[in-house]
């Protein structure tokens, strides 16, 4: 028979031993609260429009004629005209140029960091763009950031994408004019076939729970609970027998009325009130700091299942504890162990690391990792409100996961629990 008042006595002094833990309170309050903080000032906030360093050679001597209806100069007039407006109404400038007499002084430029891109215009530039013939331009785009280097690329293609489309436009509006009355339309719409083959639209759409500070601080609220999870638990799964072993207590505990079951399921209460102190201090923050969070169970009851979620992530994290304590002989070595685990974890199974943002392998990894699956279930139903067709899927799995995890980690426990007698 189980000591339902010996478990609550054990979760009870165990709760009490944490808050007068600092380390602890760092680990299970203080730390995701830095974490948030820093989403927010880093992630939340709208990144600034991009500007580019563009430096201009015109090796173009045509571009000098007076009698051309455009010419290379136009072009970069156009360019230094370009502008973003921002969230807050101001108007950045995209592209800032500097004209250099050279290609090498340009290229040695760009090589030596001061440029994001060279802009070189041949000869007979402006010559061939006037007369309606093939007009090319050269680009230099700066490597070794790739992120910038597909930022510069995707601009100064769209940029020119735009003055090519703008130019075939003209022209054909001008031949328009000088054709005889008699001539079919289908000849204009021939022209613009011959322009633009292929006039595919472009739209980006952004999921509603993600526009603004208020969805991604959602996304990244339900993300710390998660982190939070995955390392606290672990620790705290992983220290259960040890750390009552250093303390001098395990014999002392289990010479009271007290069974080996009792003391797993009151560490593991103790456990669990550690991980909903965290998890309510993770959701509060994120709510002061503007998170969007839906949680409505009348109107979704995709939310009631939010707290099975959590609950079912929690164990799965204190059983895979356990098991990391099969390896570790002290509290030191045990919190060290669980560390060395859970750290790389966080990053590698898409619960604080997009997904999306992992290679093929490891995204595999994190779609099928069941901690993973709990949190982004969580995150579907209160961050894109989703329904039960999101919930349900998954829920058999992970209560199997959960009973099969947590099961090896009582098996481990009692390992240990006799090893360290």
């Amino acid at each position: 028979m189980m000591g339902f008042r010996a478990i609550l006595a054990i979760a009870g002094r165990d709760m009490k031993s944490t808050v007068r833990d600092k380390m602890a309170l760092f680990w299970l309050i203080l730390f995701p609260l830095l974490m948030l903080t820093f989403s927010y000032f880093l992630w939340a906030n709208p990144m600034p429009p991009v500007t580019l360093d563009v430096g201009v050679v015109y090796e173009d001597s045509t571009a000098d004629w007076g009698n051309l209806t455009f010419t290379a100069r136009n072009v970069t007039e156009i360019m230094a005209k370009v502008v973003v407006e921002t969230e807050e109404g101001k108007n950045v400038t995209v592209f800032c140029l500097a004209e250099y007499s050279s290609r090498e002084e340009a290229l040695d430029a760009l090589k030596g960091d001061k440029l994001d891109a060279v802009l070189v215009f041949p000869e007979g530039f402006s010559k061939n763009i006037s007369y309606g013939l093939p007009a090319r331009v050269e680009l230099y785009i700066r490597g070794g950031d790739t992120y910038r280097e597909q930022v510069t690329r995707a601009v100064l293609t769209e940029f020119f994408d735009k003055l090519s489309d703008e130019v075939a436009k003209r022209r054909i509006e001008i031949i328009a004019e000088h054709l005889p009355p008699e001539a079919p339309p289908e000849v204009v719409d021939f022209m613009r076939g011959l322009a633009w083959p292929v006039n595919a639209s472009v739209s980006v759409v952004t999921p509603k729970a993600l526009l603004g500070k208020a969805g991604l601080m959602g996304w990244f609220t339900i993300a710390m609970i998660g982190t939070e999870f995955l390392i606290a638990g672990m620790i705290a799964g992983a220290v259960m027998v040890v750390e009552e072993k250093d303390k001098k207590t395990l014999r002392r505990l289990l010479a009271a009325p007290i069974g080996p079951w009792d003391l797993l399921i009151g560490k593991t209460l103790s456990g669990l009130a550690s991980l909903a102190l965290s998890a309510a201090a993770c959701l509060a923050f994120g709510l002061a700091l503007g998170a969007r969070i839906n949680w409505d169970p009348l109107a979704n009851p995709a939310h009631a299942l939010v707290p099975v979620l959590l609950l079912l992530g929690a164990l799965m994290s204190l059983g895979m504890g356990l098991l990391i304590s099969m390896l570790a002989k002290s509290t030191k070595g045990a919190e060290g162990l669980a560390t060395a685990v859970s750290w790389p974890l966080m990053f590698l199974t898409g619960i604080w690391y997009p997904k999306w943002l992992l290679p093929g392998p490891l995204r595999l990894l994190a779609d099928y990792f069941p901690l993973t699956m709990a949190i982004d279930a969580v995150r579907s139903a209160v961050v894109f409100n989703a329904g039960l067709e999101v919930v349900l899927p998954v829920l058999p799995w992970l209560v199997l996961a959960t009973v099969v995890i947590y099961g090896l980690g009582a098996l481990a426990y009692k390992y240990v629990l006799k090893r360290s007698l």
